[in-house]
């Protein structure tokens, strides 16, 4: 165990560099130029404009650009932007509502999600088999901003289940509860429909009859056998959006107004700061390596046949 995750944390390594380069280059080779804007209508002064391009080495050729960044980032330094405002520490700010965020929209996809697979598994053919297809189909069909703002409007304006929108920069559960419902709904519907196909396969396999054959009552053989082999495809679902959702949620954030990662993002691309798309979708492929190497060693409790050695 121990040999195979030093040997994936090795394997991060130039995982991390390639994707960070690339992110870079195509940041950093947008058209435009940072200086618009900044010293209001007039055109900036010629120190002003040396000294910024110094300090944030506009001039040095993209490759010594990124050889420089990656020696800062080794160091924990994300860099600054182009207010002098430190990166590192928006992030800090910003990731724990967004993985919030995300957990409490893991959390809903993962049982609701599973307790509709299993039981339209169980139940193939039933009328609830249907329904949870056809309403799965139709989560999946509505784009997401048509699902909160229908969410928004019902939930939160007619029904004040909810609040409409986040109005604090350290959210509540509470105020996260509607957009981590609205976030985690088209992935539901996913892992219901997975969690399904795999239950209904496994339950025409040899194991399972081999299992009731020998006296285990139906329940134990799903619970203890099948679902346990139906879930390894689910977890690694779930590993993969759990680690998308806390690159933030660009459009979810944005409707309910929410102070995350995913809203820092599309403001940086907007301004073209640079520093911070890179340094925020840095730490986001960081984080996203170690969900999936989580993911792998949940296999083996899943299924003891799947070794680490």
């Amino acid at each position: 165990m121990g040999t195979y995750v030093l040997r994936r944390l090795l394997q991060m390594i130039p995982v991390i560099l390639g994707a960070t380069f690339l992110i870079f280059a195509m940041v950093f080779a947008l058209p435009g130029d940072p200086l618009a804007g900044k010293c209001g209508e007039r055109p900036c002064s010629p120190a002003y404009a040396a000294a910024f391009r110094e300090k944030y080495n506009l001039n040095d050729p993209l490759l010594v650009q990124y050889g420089k960044y990656v020696g800062n980032l080794a160091q924990g330094d994300l860099g600054e932007t182009y207010n002098n405002i430190s990166v590192a520490e928006q992030l800090k700010n910003r990731y724990p509502v967004t993985a919030k965020l995300a957990l409490i929209s893991i959390l809903i996809e993962t049982i609701i999600g599973i307790a509709a697979g299993v039981l339209t598994g169980i139940r193939k053919g039933g009328f609830l088999d249907n329904l949870v297809l056809v309403s799965t189909l139709v989560l999946i069909s509505i784009p997401i901003f048509v699902i909160g703002g229908l969410a928004q409007y019902f939930l939160g304006v007619k029904l004040a289940l909810f609040p409409v929108t986040v109005t604090s920069s350290t959210p509540t559960v509470y105020q996260l509860l509607l957009p981590a419902i609205v976030l985690g709904s088209l992935s539901v519907a996913y892992v219901a429909r997975l969690t399904r196909t795999n239950l209904v396969e496994n339950l025409r396999s040899d194991y399972v009859r081999t299992a009731v054959a020998k006296g285990l009552t139906k329940r134990r053989a799903i619970g203890i056998h099948a679902l346990r082999n139906s879930l390894i495809p689910v977890v690694t679902f779930i590993g993969f959006d759990f680690g998308a959702l806390l690159g933030g949620a660009i459009v979810t954030e944005s409707i309910f107004n929410i102070p995350g990662v995913g809203g820092y993002i599309f403001r940086s691309i907007r301004s073209r700061d640079g520093v911070s798309v890179v340094g925020a979708v840095t730490v986001l492929v960081i984080v996203y390596l170690f969900v999936n190497l989580l993911v792998d060693l949940l296999y083996g409790l899943l299924d003891p046949r799947i070794t680490h050695d």
